[in-house]
Order: C-alpha cells, then structure tokens, then sequence
C-alpha cells in the first residue's frame, strides 16, 4: 500500500505538479496553508510523511512543522527552503522538529528519494513501537491471568473496568488508549500488599476498620510505584496514581482524562457488583459534585444504555470444558464449597482455562457457566 504523504505549498501550481510526479508513487494529499493541514491531521488517517515549504503566508514551514510534531509526532517531517533560510532549516533539524531539509529548486528525483526514506523512517518507528506494546501487552496480561487466581474478585474487576474504560475512550475521541487498557488492568497490583483476610473480607463486603480503609486507600499509590519501575509504564503509572479515590474538586479535573476516566469506572463497576441498579449508580455518580469528570460520566451512560460502541455477543450458558479463550464470565464463578475460582467480568484467557480444569478436577463447579462472547 502507498505511504500517505502530505506536501503543504502556498502555490498551487507547485501542488499540482507535485501531484501530478508523484500520484502513482504515494497516497497523496496537498494544502495550501499551514491551518489547512494541521486541519488534515487532526481529522484525516495518520500521513507518514508531511513535507512542507519554509516560506508561506500565516504560518511558515518551521511553525507548521513544529505543530505536526506534537498533533502527529511519528509523521516524518521534510521542509523546502531557499538559499538564504538554510540556518533556520538546520536549527529545526537540531531541535527535532524536521527530519532532512532540501534546498529550492530541488530536484525531483532527490525529492522522491527523500520521501521514501521519511516513509521508511515512519515504518520503523510505528512498527517497532507496535511490537513494543503488543510483547508488553501480552507479558502484562499474563501476568493479570496469574494474579487473577490470587484475587481473582480484583482482578477480574480490572478486566471489566478495562472493558468498560476503553469504550468511554472510543466515545471521548482517545486515539490510542493503550495506557488507560493498562492502567486499568495493573491498578489493582498494589493489593498483593495487603493482608489475606483484609482482602476476603473487602470482597464479602464486611465492615471494615479505620486502619484497614487506610491500607485499602493507599493501593492506587503502591501500584503506581510497583508499575512506575517498569520500563515505558511511567504514564501508566501516572494514570493509575491519578485515578485515586480521594481526589476531588480542581484536583479531579487536573488529573489527566485517563484517569479521570479510570476514576469513574472503577467507582461505577464497585457500586453495581454490589447489586445495585447502574441507573441508580449513575444517578449517585452525578450527585457527586466536583468527585466525576461530568463529560466522563455522559459518555459511560452512553456506554451503559448501549449508545456506544458495540456490545458484547449474547449470553451463552456453557459447561466447563466447553468455555473458550475470550470469552467473559457474567456472574461470579464459586464453588459448592463456597470458594472464589473467578470473579464475574474476568476474559477468560488460556491460564483461566487451564485452572478451571485443575479446579473441577479436584472440587465441584456449578455448571453451566453463564459467559458472553
């Protein structure tokens, strides 16, 4: 597939010629102003490559190039100058505003050339962050599968809490909400803490001491600190340590959207487990003034009352060897002894499996288990 490449001149003859050589080599678009293209970028699928004049009218090519570097920072950026602007081309260079300049009038070839290693440029960096964060993605979840079978009423909570947080991201326009899926998934990660009993006791919803509030209270913190230490998990870290509980008023609205909107899910997901009507839920979540970001809350009403993105497959009521990688429990998985296997929201996963197997074999499973997807 063509590269998608952007070349921005206030003369439209250039643009058209430029068209014109290169229409069958790239996916081309072209503006006439800087204010035209940062337009494009912000509405149109991401450009490998914007190559832009130095001297326009409005905004010149250093301004626009610097404006791209922060709405599209992995498009590879090119700029045309003259003779006498080349210092300023060279000190965009070094401030990593612009990838390679060439001079006017350039030749057409050399800039075809040039194109095609801005487009690889771009093809390393987004592939290799990709792999990045799938390797990290995938090490992570499995990690959550693990800690699931040590809490598995917490973490089965984060998968839903992740479920929910990434469709109120879709709504409220988060281009990539890698971090917030993460943030969501770790933020428990600080109760491998605390105390057995404390946690048994959280989860059968008992009563519960002032000292043991505070240790309930402190886990955002510790998982922020746990997560904090691991390489490229420092804004996850942030979103986790800004979704705490105690955060009210201007402190609330200064933390960024992610963990705003960690914030209300999580509080939203904690008050239905406890049996109580979502629409009641929401109803209480707005009641608290200056607690919830109120956009936060508009899109997870939408999310709620199925106006936003697509829900989940039906319900299927399975026996345990027939349940699949993906699917997701509806209700809380407990033995007929009484014990906790796996907390309702949990996306089955291989190591899930794998345990229900081992569970079933030494001990009674009610089936069959309810589960959607």
């Amino acid at each position: 597939m063509p590269s998608r490449v952007l070349f921005v001149d206030d003369d439209p003859l250039i643009l058209t010629a430029l068209a014109r050589a290169f229409r069958k080599r790239f996916d081309l678009t072209t503006a006439t102003s800087g204010r035209e293209a940062l337009d494009l970028i912000r509405t149109a699928p991401p450009f490998a490559v914007l190559v832009a004049d130095m001297r326009m009218p409005g905004m010149d090519g250093v301004e626009l190039l610097q404006e791209v570097k922060v709405l599209s920072p992995d498009t590879t950026r090119i700029m045309l100058t003259g003779q006498g602007d080349q210092l300023t081309a060279i000190e965009a260079v070094n401030s990593g505003s612009v990838f390679r300049f060439l001079t006017k009038p350039c030749d057409l070839g050399a800039l075809g050339d040039m194109v095609e290693a801005g487009a690889h440029q771009y093809d390393l960096v987004t592939s290799g962050r990709e792999l990045l964060e799938q390797t990290l993605s995938a090490s992570i979840q499995m990690l959550v599968d693990l800690l699931s079978s040590f809490d598995p009423h917490a973490f089965g909570q984060a998968e839903q809490v992740r479920d929910l947080a990434l469709r109120v991201a879709t709504i409220l326009g988060i281009p990539s909400p890698w971090d917030l899926g993460l943030a969501a998934l770790l933020s428990p990660v600080g109760r491998m803490a605390l105390p057995r009993t404390l946690q048994a006791r959280e989860a059968a919803g008992e009563p519960l001491t002032a000292e043991e509030r505070l240790l309930l209270a402190d886990v955002p913190d510790e998982s922020a600190r746990l997560v904090g230490a691991i390489p490229r998990l420092a804004p996850v870290a942030r979103i986790i340590r800004g979704s705490k509980r105690d955060l009210l008023g201007d402190a609330a609205r200064e933390a960024p959207l992610e963990a705003r909107i960690l914030h209300a899910v999580a509080d939203y997901v904690e008050e239905v487990r406890q049996r109580r009507n979502p629409a009641a839920v929401l109803g209480k979540l707005r009641l608290a003034e200056g607690a919830y970001d109120p956009h936060v809350l508009a899109a997870l009403e939408r999310v709620v009352e199925g106006r936003g993105p697509a829900e989940e497959g039906g319900r299927q009521a399975l026996p345990v060897w027939g349940l699949q990688p993906g699917m997701c429990l509806v209700e809380d998985l407990v033995t007929l002894e009484g014990a906790l296997v796996l907390s309702a929201g949990t996306r089955l996963s291989p190591v899930h499996l794998e345990r229900l197997r081992s569970v079933a074999a030494v001990s009674r499973l009610p089936e069959p288990v309810l589960v959607t997807g």
